[in-house]
């Protein structure tokens, strides 16, 4: 079965970047009290509308996404894209473009990735939680 559609990549890459500062946040707490880890991971999965079970595939997706998402920022920053051998340098509106269109990969990848891992029931918890209460509350395009 294929990946639905990425309503908007906007919002799932916003998606993306504010867990990854809930589960920064959730880590930090888990670390002063380990004793709330149970807890913690269950308030967590009831946010997002997950099986308790499957938050790790949440969180260790979040955080490969926001990686990469944090690299390409850094070779924005650099200027230092990948240009294939014998191919000349690209120019700053070439290199945004480029930079926008891996941003667009990256999430769709992360999303499609995310469908895959999780049960079905996880998966339509998950996305309704995106295009529903984060959509509505957080999201700021």
């Amino acid at each position: 079965m294929s990946a639905p559609p990425v309503e908007s990549v906007d919002l799932y890459y916003s998606f993306f970047n504010y867990h990854q500062g809930l589960i920064t946040t959730m880590t930090a707490a888990q670390t002063v009290n380990p004793a709330a880890i149970t807890q913690l991971n269950q308030q967590m999965a009831t946010l997002l509308q997950v099986n308790v079970q499957e938050l790790p595939a949440v969180i260790a997706n979040t955080q490969q996404v926001t990686q990469a998402y944090a690299k390409l920022a850094a070779a924005k920053q650099t200027g230092s894209y990948a240009v294939p051998k014998g191919m000349p340098a690209l120019t700053p509106a070439q290199q945004a473009s480029a930079y926008a269109f891996q941003r667009v990969r990256l999430t769709v990848e992360g999303v499609a990735a995310l469908f895959h891992q999780l049960s079905p029931a996880s998966w339509n918890g998950l996305h309704s939680y995106i295009v529903g209460p984060y959509q509505t509350t957080i999201f700021k395009p």
